[in-house]
């Protein structure tokens, strides 16, 4: 195990963490979603931490009845969030109103996983997955859903928006399946890979190759799929001690993916290298590691938050020795 390098910590206590996200707009802020008693009863909470001389201070605090799992930013307002809500909601706040939710949406029937801004420009649209199979598109402007997909026979724990197929997301689900949909045809989805691999609960596409996505689940291994070609995986890599939690591809390298999991760590792993991938092991949590996030400003770093009542941000050593990838 090497060192993180210098690590910035964050106390999120009484909350236990499920996912941290870096602004898309300020490389000094950041947004934590948690919940009391491990998601399981009590309230849950938004905040906003921003960086300054002494450290990360909590600028936004949104307090919920219930708990609070995913976040997205708006990709067409800095100051809106989205949060996947334990009573089966999505909220949309506005930092400039904090006194109350801009809206609440409602149509889940039970909790809501995760939730994603669309990142083309042509449109603005919400994803949504949910432990009620389905996963949901919303027009956040007017408040109201626009389709609902319904492929997946478990819960469905992630759905996430490709960044260079147009209309194009994946969803991963307990059954066991990752689909690939087109959001602009209700229902048309293809399966990447079929069951017997465990729960598959996480998945995210790469930056750079707009086919390949990268999936990780409860048989503790990250394998990444081109989406064209679904039948065999690309990769398997095994590592982990327990089921992963969140897979993330690095932005700056084409090479790069980090994963976080329920053995307490992170771990890095360079996907061009199958024989020896494994880059690093990150251990600086004593409870499950959820939430994980690349900045989108600095090469290499790192944010993750745990049950543990932390965030943890950082630059490990391991990414700072690869090259980026070259501009296009």
């Amino acid at each position: 195990m090497a060192a993180a390098g210098n690590v910035e910590v964050v106390n999120t206590a009484p909350y236990h963490g499920y996912q941290v996200l870096f602004s898309p707009y300020s490389p000094t802020k950041i947004a934590f979603t948690g919940a009391q008693n491990y998601g399981i009863q009590g309230s849950g909470v938004l905040s906003i931490f921003e960086e300054g001389a002494n450290g990360f201070r909590d600028v936004v605090r949104f307090p919920w009845r219930d708990a609070f799992f995913g976040v997205t930013w708006s990709e067409v307002n800095e100051a809106v969030l989205v949060v996947a809500c334990g009573d089966g909601s999505i909220v949309i706040f506005d930092q400039s109103q904090p006194q109350a939710p801009v809206s609440v949406l409602s149509g889940h029937t039970a909790e809501v996983s995760t939730v994603e801004w669309s990142i083309g420009r042509q449109e603005q649209l919400l994803l949504s997955s949910s432990w009620d199979t389905t996963v949901r598109l919303w027009d956040p402007n007017a408040q109201t859903c626009v389709s609902v997909f319904t492929g997946h026979s478990g819960i469905v724990y992630e759905a996430a928006w490709a960044p260079h197929l147009p209309h194009t997301f994946a969803s991963v689900s307990a059954d066991g399946r990752v689909l690939v949909w087109d959001s602009s045809q209700r229902g048309s989805s293809s399966v990447v890979c079929g069951g017997g691999g465990g729960e598959v609960l996480a998945c995210d596409w790469s930056k750079y190759d707009s086919h390949s996505l990268v999936t990780a689940g409860t048989d503790a291994c990250i394998k990444g799929w081109d989406v064209r070609r679904p039948l065999t995986p690309l990769f398997s890599f095994p590592g982990h001690t327990q089921s992963v939690r969140r897979v993330k591809c690095d932005p700056f390298h084409r090479h790069i993916v980090a994963s976080s999991s329920y053995d307490f760590s992170v771990r890095l792993w360079d996907v061009h290298n199958p024989h020896s991938p494994l880059l690093d092991t990150i251990l600086h949590h004593t409870e499950f590691t959820y939430g994980l996030s690349f900045s989108p400003f600095i090469q290499g770093r790192l944010a993750d938050c745990s049950w543990d009542s932390t965030i943890k941000l950082y630059s490990p050593p391991a990414i700072a020795l690869q090259e980026p990838a070259p501009s296009s």
